[in-house]
């Protein structure tokens, strides 16, 4: 594996990717820490299983929204912990897909992608593809 691999957060140095690992580290964590927070503040929520395609405009809206909304908080947490997890095991930076590297523009832009942009979109499509 060409990942980058973080034993401790302390002492790390340089790495391929934009800035150091303990910097990728803490960026990663003041992200983790925000996410949660904002989970933490919407509470606990109740819910019925709700179909994204099927969302009409009611009442019920401002709960079906606040509830997806709760799910993209939910989804980007575990794709943060995910991320440090890659650091720690080695696999940062490296697609999760493909296993070629990440552009270091693409990590930039999301420091927790654990795809490839060409991986990704395909990924994305396949998704598309099974809503329809």
């Amino acid at each position: 594996m060409d990942g980058l691999l973080l034993q401790t957060v302390e002492g790390l140095g340089e790495f391929p990717f934009a800035g150091s690992s303990g910097e990728v580290w803490e960026l990663l964590q003041a992200e983790k820490e925000g996410v949660s927070r904002e989970i933490l503040a919407q509470g606990p929520l109740h819910h019925d299983l709700i179909d994204v395609n099927e969302i009409e405009p009611s009442e019920d809206s401002a709960q079906q929204i606040e509830w997806l909304h709760r799910g993209n908080l939910e989804e980007r947490l575990r794709d943060i912990n995910d991320a440090q997890d890659r650091l720690i095991d080695g696999g940062y930076g490296v697609c999760v897909a493909c296993g070629d590297r990440i552009n270091e523009q693409r990590l930039l832009a999301d420091p927790a992608a654990s795809m490839c942009f060409d991986c990704q979109r395909i990924a994305e499509g396949e998704m598309l593809c099974r809503t329809l």
